[in-house]
């Protein structure tokens, strides 16, 4: 029988909160979290942050709501920094069909 792994930082790394999913709510808890000062770790099924909608590859998919909805309301800076070109907003992403 095989010996079990070693322990690793991540499995022994002790956590004040774990939120699951990087979309606008997962940043936004993220955010919040740590200005109470806690210990905060995200997990992301994808490569990076973005959540279900953009990550999203099927032909023509665009957000149901309009555009400015999807922004990071709690930031300022970030909300006057970006500007939607189309009411609804469309996936860039490439569709591998």
């Amino acid at each position: 029988m095989a010996s079990p792994a070693p322990a690793t930082r991540a499995d022994t790394e002790h956590f004040d909160a774990i939120i699951i999913g990087a979309g606008i709510s997962g940043m936004y808890q993220l955010l919040k979290l740590r200005e109470l000062g806690l210990k905060v770790r995200v997990f992301e099924a994808g490569t990076g942050v973005g959540g279900t909608w953009y990550w999203n590859r099927y032909p023509g998919a665009r957000f149901d709501s309009e555009s400015w909805s999807y922004g990071y309301s709690f930031s300022r800076e970030l909300l006057e920094e970006w500007e939607w070109s189309e009411h609804f907003a469309p996936s860039r992403r490439p569709c591998a069909i």
